[in-house]
């Protein structure tokens, strides 16, 4: 009897390996966001696709955006799939994958206030952790306001608490969908530093698996089709 419960033990935590906790943050379309009261996505679709090659199982786990670096590293989830930018700061304290989204940055505002052409004295919102609070740092005489939703920062936008917002432009345009009123009124030329997948310091393996599969994914033609699906 014994024996049995731990080969039984045993084929349970074979079988809890092959189980993926994917950290995401909802709200960040296209890549995350709810629908319907389902999680749904670039990303979401992506890893899917990629768990399929792997044969693995996958379990999509919400949670705030400035959370999701600590529960990574904290062992809570195994990947970050948030349209997360591949920057040498992060690269320190995490495994990226190869990069598998270019974009670019924007600032928004309302379409009443053709007064902003620059960012110099305003309340800029930005998401916290994100690529685009470093680059609101960077910029002298602004007054930030951070929060862990980009909806919260929209809707503040839309409430004029804040002057206006610095976002990846293709978030923005899922919100210029919705809201009318907003605006891009500038774009950043300069490409960011392209959109990975994370994993925990050291888990090569994990992050050389999902490069694998991102390769097969993109030969078999579902990747573009993803992109198109998502009009990216």
């Amino acid at each position: 009897m014994k024996k049995i419960i731990i080969l039984l033990a045993f084929i349970m935590q074979i079988f809890a390996s092959d189980l993926i906790k994917v950290g995401m943050s909802p709200g960040f379309a296209p890549f995350g966001y709810i629908k319907d009261d389902k999680i749904i996505g670039f990303d979401i679709d992506l890893v899917n696709e990629i768990a399929k090659v792997l044969d693995i199982k996958i379990e999509f786990v919400p949670m705030d955006f400035d959370a999701l670096m600590g529960a990574l590293k904290l062992g809570k989830i195994d990947v970050i799939a948030s349209g997360l930018s591949n920057t040498p700061a992060r690269a320190k304290n995490v495994e990226f994958s190869d990069i598998y989204y270019q974009g670019s940055n924007c600032f928004l505002r309302k379409k009443s206030r053709t007064d902003i052409t620059n960012l110099n004295g305003l309340s800029v919102g930005v998401q916290l952790g994100s690529i685009q609070a470093n680059m609101l740092n960077q910029i002298p005489n602004t007054k930030p306001f951070l929060n862990s939703e980009i909806s919260n920062l929209v809707l503040a936008l839309v409430n004029d608490k804040v002057d206006a917002l610095i976002v990846d432009k293709l978030v923005a345009r899922g919100y210029l969908n919705t809201y009318n009123e907003l605006e891009i009124f500038q774009e950043l030329k300069e490409e960011n530093d392209g959109v990975s997948f994370a994993f925990a310091k050291g888990n090569t393996k994990l992050r050389d698996d999902f490069n694998k599969a991102l390769e097969v994914v993109k030969s078999q033609g579902i990747y573009e089709k993803l992109l198109e699906k998502y009009e990216m």
